[in-house]
């Protein structure tokens, strides 16, 4: 018997036939979330005050994955990056001497997992969440002092002070529905690094999700 190419069409409606029982299949469960956001706020616990990111600077980016197991359990992967800085942004209300040990800037980029469970549900649900923080890069930025002649002549001095690599988290988020398939999600993070400077730390931010 001689070969016969599979007939374009049959491969098409299996194709679209497949396509659409995966969607349906999606559009029942909704086993997956993704969330893009914006890390706005953070502290953490030495001299500076409790800080809130300026939006116009784009640095401060989120992203979040988490895929749901059964009614509560869920296992969430992050990417974040936090800047925040501490001086004036306009050149006309930047001071024209900083005091010693003043901090300048702080940034970070992370990676995180976390195993989450939902307490609370309904139109608003509230999730507890605990894991393990892993930082790309993180550093503190330090006026540390002047060097030279009050007067005639200075020189600023700078420092870097390193964040630790890995650490733990505990942390909880509350989620409401926008529209669709859409969620608004208020996220609270409270961390440990193991090593480094800033130790103890506290993160807030607010992501835009999608529910598939």
């Amino acid at each position: 018997m001689a070969y016969q190419h599979p007939n374009i069409k049959n491969i098409l409606l299996c194709f679209t036939f497949l396509s659409t029982a995966l969607l349906c299949h999606a559009q029942k469960t909704f086993k997956n979330e993704v969330s893009l956001g914006y890390y706005s706020a953070g502290d953490f616990f030495d001299t500076s005050a409790f800080k809130i990111s300026s939006f116009s600077e784009g640095r401060s980016p989120s992203i979040c994955y988490t895929r749901l197991f059964g009614k509560n359990l869920s296992v969430g992967l992050s990417y974040t990056r936090c800047y925040f800085n501490y001086l004036p942004t306009n050149p006309a209300h930047y001071p024209k001497r900083l005091k010693d040990n003043t901090i300048r800037y702080r940034e970070q980029q992370t990676i995180s997992t976390n195993l989450g469970y939902e307490i609370s549900k309904g139109p608003i649900s509230v999730k507890a969440k605990a894991g393990i923080r892993y930082n790309l890069e993180g550093f503190k930025s330090e006026h540390l002092f002047y060097y030279g002649s009050v007067g005639f002549w200075e020189e600023p001095v700078s420092g870097y002070q390193a964040y630790g690599k890995f650490g733990a988290k505990l942390g909880a988020s509350i989620q409401h529905p926008i529209i669709w398939r859409f969620f608004g999600e208020l996220d609270c993070e409270y961390a440990k690094m193991f090593s480094g400077g800033d130790q103890t730390q506290l993160l807030l931010s607010y992501r835009i999700g999608f529910k598939f």
